[in-house]
């Protein structure tokens, strides 16, 4: 008898890189203009860039794996499309409405970050390797923009939380189901590959 895919679009892999991906770049961001802590910033950006791969490859591998069915790029600008679309049949501020329309910008925020984090990231690196200034004020303005969509998502998680009287952020954070043992293993691999990078590049 074939084992039953989870409804639930996150799992714990999933959990663990976006925790990678906030603490990497939001180190980055705050690290970029200080000198003295150019290497720190190249090390977020280098696991930043890690994270990004390796959430490309869970995306594949889950859904084989039957561990979670996670939402892809073009899936997410569907679900926007449509929210926006209920939303628009609703009552001008009913709490139908504020439902729709904020579940809209939540997945259109999601589509827009995987658009700019890889562009943000690739950035970084060509001025790294080439030094050239307008090349890092470019990277700096892809940052800034990936910033702006990040406090745009923080908005619409709280609006979408209020609109259903349910907290909805804890489900990227907090663990409520059974972790299989397989993604626990993927999940404490991802983590030493973190470990093992960090600790080579700092101290090489």
């Amino acid at each position: 008898m074939n084992k039953v895919i989870p409804a639930s679009h996150i799992d714990s892999v999933i959990r663990l890189l976006h925790l990678i991906i906030l603490v990497s770049f939001t180190g980055a961001y705050f690290t970029g203009d200080n000198f003295d802590l150019h290497q720190l910033h190249m090390l977020f950006g280098y696991l930043l860039a890690i994270a990004l791969g390796l959430r490309i490859v869970w995306q594949f591998l889950a859904a084989k794996m039957k561990v979670s069915r996670p939402f892809g790029w073009i899936k997410r600008q569907q679900m926007s499309f449509n929210f926006l679309k209920l939303g628009k049949q609703q009552a001008l501020g009913s709490q139908k409405s504020l439902q729709y329309l904020s579940s809209a910008l939540l997945h259109l925020s999601i589509f827009l970050m995987v658009l700019l984090l890889p562009m943000t990231v690739i950035l970084g690196y060509i001025t790294e390797t080439t030094g050239q200034h307008n090349i890092k004020e470019i990277h700096d303005l892809f940052a800034n923009l990936f910033l702006g969509v990040v406090i745009v998502h923080l908005a619409a998680i709280v609006l979408n939380s209020l609109a259903i009287r349910q907290i909805i952020f804890q489900k990227m954070f907090w663990i409520n189901e059974e972790i299989q043992p397989k993604v626990l293993l993927y999940a404490a691999l991802i983590v030493c590959i973190v470990i093992v990078f960090s600790l080579w590049f700092m101290l090489t």
